[in-house]
């Protein structure tokens, strides 16, 4: 029974295990306070029977020493007349009775026994007169000599009493109920006000949040306890986002690690893979290259000779791809050594024009910055290469500018780059061009080059409609010499 009321709602919880406690007590109280003044009231109405009885003591005392029966019919008759008296009984000496007012009288044998208790002075008692429970208080009356005469009795009905008593029972627990009531509605009401709408309303929070509401939050106010709670239980989900966040992080870390892992082992593949083809395709394509150039020396038909000539080309195209595949898998052994910015820009300008391609430079803020020398300008001459074939009209622009980093500009006027493809276009194999026109290793390689010198490439939309690469190089201030 116990553990069903412990499991019930707060509000059963509260009438069960402080309402009720406090009521029991309550309840004791009024008990023990009926007791006392239940003993009051019947005391209270025994005295004033007595103070009754008092009353007429001495005119019927007078009539008996003068033997005066009217005087004494009189008195017990005016006794009899109060609502006090149930009774009232005048006897003789001998316990003969004298004068009698009243439903029932008292038997000789009761009359004489209260002669013989009065000996003792006055005397009160419950007893039955013929089938009636009454109260009976009883008074010796004397003569001139002080000897005992007579006894007056005046009796009330014990019922009278415990009529009284039972109306006060009665009222006062009425009066209980009322107050219990009383007490009980205030205590719903202030528990439903100060305790039952605020665990209400965290409970709708804790609902809104497990229907998937994770940024919703519980109303800190109420009592303190609620506040204190509905603190904690924001606390806990605070706690819980930002574990969700943390792992999320640590998840998306872990992805890009494994993606580098997976780019590390790409690229160590393709090493392996450039030194196998450079020692297996590059003694042969010499070879044919060097006997293709002999025959066109020898040969006198123009139709051959130009047919030669397309060979090898093709071969030089192939010795591209193979250079471009060592490029890609192997790391410049250089060692750094400061540059003057703006030298290599401009050396990187007239190397592309020797391949018939025009690009524009415009000044810039002198800058160094340490590395190989040989890697950037191959860097460069892609981008500056990829830049003029998308744009064979021009305009191709080259400039820079300073902040804490060297940033690099490289812009044309062509298509530009499909956003989709994002930081793809920087993976080995993938490129824009048309098949035969491109291996798709430029831009790795760039992108590898600028790393190793501590640096990182973008890309995104030029001013001049084309696609812009910008190279973000560490600004070095050299104590050397610097090399142009």
């Amino acid at each position: 029974m116990k553990g069903r009321i412990l499991s019930g709602n707060l509000r059963r919880v509260l009438l069960v295990r402080v309402a009720l406690p406090v009521l029991l007590i309550l309840a004791l109280i009024l008990s023990a306070g009926q007791t006392l003044i239940s003993n009051f009231i019947e005391e209270r109405m025994q005295r004033d029977l007595q103070l009754v009885a008092r009353a007429v003591y001495l005119p019927v005392s007078h009539a008996m020493a003068r033997n005066d029966l009217e005087q004494m019919q009189s008195s017990m008759a005016s006794l009899f007349g109060m609502t006090e008296v149930y009774g009232a009984y005048l006897f003789d000496a001998e316990g003969q009775p004298l004068i009698s007012f009243g439903v029932v009288n008292p038997t000789q044998k009761q009359a004489e026994d209260a002669l013989q208790k009065t000996l003792a002075g006055e005397f009160d008692q419950y007893e039955r007169i013929r089938g009636r429970d009454v109260y009976s208080f009883f008074m010796p009356m004397f003569d001139a000599a002080g000897q005992p005469n007579g006894l007056l009795q005046v009796t009330r009905r014990h019922s009278d009493i415990g009529e009284q008593l039972k109306r006060l029972a009665y009222g006062s627990w009425a009066g209980f109920g009322f107050i219990s009531l009383l007490i009980l509605g205030i205590l719903v009401l202030t528990h439903q006000g100060a305790i039952g709408r605020p665990l209400e309303r965290i409970l709708r929070s804790i609902q809104r949040v497990e229907a998937g509401d994770h940024g919703h939050r519980a109303a800190v106010d109420g009592p303190s306890e609620i506040r204190q709670l509905a603190a904690g239980l924001n606390g806990m989900l605070d706690a819980i986002q930002q574990a969700e966040a943390r792992e999320q992080e640590q998840r998306l870390a872990r992805e890009v690690i494994a993606e580098r892992l997976r780019q590390t082992e790409t690229l160590a593949a393709l090493g392996q893979l450039s030194a196998g083809v450079a020692h297996e395709l590059g003694a042969p394509l010499s070879v044919v290259d060097g006997r293709a150039s002999r025959l066109q020396r020898r040969l006198q038909d123009d139709r051959d000779i130009h047919e030669l000539d397309d060979i090898r080309q093709q071969i030089a195209r192939m010795a591209s791809i193979i250079q471009q595949l060592l490029s890609y898998g192997r790391s410049s052994r250089a060692k750094p050594r400061p540059l003057d910015l703006a030298a290599l820009l401009r050396r990187s300008q007239s190397l592309i024009a020797g391949e018939g391609f025009d690009v524009e430079v415009e000044s810039g803020p002198e800058a160094m910055l340490m590395g190989d020398s040989l890697s950037l300008e191959q860097a460069l001459i892609n981008l500056l290469r990829n830049a003029c074939q998308a744009c064979p009209e021009g305009p191709v622009r080259m400039h820079w500018k300073l902040d804490q980093k060297i940033h690099v500009y490289i812009e044309d006027a062509g298509p530009g780059v499909d956003p989709g493809l994002g930081e793809q276009i920087f993976e080995p194999f993938v490129t824009t061009k048309t098949p035969g026109q491109g291996s798709g290793l430029g831009l790795a390689i760039v992108k590898r080059i600028v790393e190793e010198h501590g640096g990182q490439i973008l890309v995104r939309r030029s001013e001049l409609g084309g696609a812009c690469f910008e190279l973000v190089l560490p600004l070095e201030t050299p104590e050397q010499e610097v090399y142009a």
